[in-house]
């Protein structure tokens, strides 16, 4: 994808020093949790196939070394992006957590039981993830601007789903017997996810006023959030059931198969939202 480059001003010593230390807490919290979480041993059914505590434990690890070694160092970004990429599989699920959390305290949806410990664990690896992913692009001496090819990729990553869910509705039968067809038309997922793709574009467009562009950054990393958690649980949670890593419940009888792909999508909108968020809108400039 197009990107243009633009100056990115290096931190101060001394904020650097404080944004690793709040991020080598994070890390010890996120540790010791995963570590209580490991001896606790089986967790309730609904998060068979979420990341196993040790996945937090190896890319806190990662993140630290990361970090400690030079911003110049030819493996500082990789394994600091590494380690990102799996504290996002252990965050992966906070969303049905949070849901179930939302039921105990009388909100209608998912049953009204929650593994708190769990939730506690996915927090912090959230957390965790977010210093991390902010202290490795402050490292960096210049970020670049994302380019049209963004916005573009935003509305193919958008399509998918709403796609799939018009399939099912129009009697479609690939996956269907083993998911069930679709009622009524996806009228919901349709808007939600032209209102994602939008949200793309919007943050792609020039912007002068400072609460617009304050109030598009905000929606775009809360959709990213939401997206990046969802997306990265069908992600890597499919890949840690092929590969025998956890015993989920991923299936690719009956066509099954074609959700992976979809789901994934999301993890890509995920993507394409938080790296235009990153970025803001572009200034308007004056005439």
């Amino acid at each position: 994808m197009s990107t243009t480059k633009t100056s990115y001003s290096i931190p101060t010593p001394t904020f650097a020093a404080r944004s690793r230390g709040a991020l080598t807490f994070a890390c010890v919290v996120t540790v010791a949790l995963a570590v209580i979480a490991s001896v606790r041993g089986e967790a309730m059914t609904y998060a068979a196939g979420f990341a196993p505590p040790w996945v937090a434990v190896v890319a806190c690890a990662l993140g630290l070394v990361g970090v400690a070694l030079s911003a110049g160092h030819s493996v500082s970004t990789p394994i600091s992006w590494t380690g990102v990429t799996l504290l996002s599989w252990s965050a992966a699920g906070l969303v049905f957590d949070v849901f179930r959390a939302a039921a105990v305290l009388g909100v209608p949806g998912l049953p009204p039981v929650v593994d708190w410990l769990g939730l506690s664990l996915r927090a912090a690896a959230l957390t965790t993830g977010i210093l991390l992913a902010a202290t490795t692009l402050r490292r960096a001496d210049r970020l670049r601007r994302p380019g049209r090819s963004w916005v573009v990729a935003a509305w193919l990553c958008a399509a998918p789903y709403p796609l799939l869910k018009a399939y099912w509705w129009a009697g479609g039968d690939l996956g269907a017997e083993a998911i069930g067809h679709t009622a009524s038309f996806p009228y919901g997922e349709v808007v939600v996810f032209a209102l994602a793709a939008a949200w793309a574009t919007a943050l792609a467009a020039p912007v002068s006023a400072s609460v617009p562009r304050a109030l598009l950054v905000a929606g775009g990393w809360f959709a990213a959030a939401a997206l990046l958690n969802l997306g990265a649980l069908a992600a890597f949670g499919t890949l840690a059931d092929v590969l025998g890593v956890v015993d989920g419940p991923i299936s690719f009888a009956d066509g099954r198969w074609v959700v992976t792909p979809v789901y994934a999508s999301w993890l890509a909108l995920g993507i394409v939202l938080g790296r235009l968020s990153l970025a803001g809108p572009p200034a308007r400039r004056r005439r």
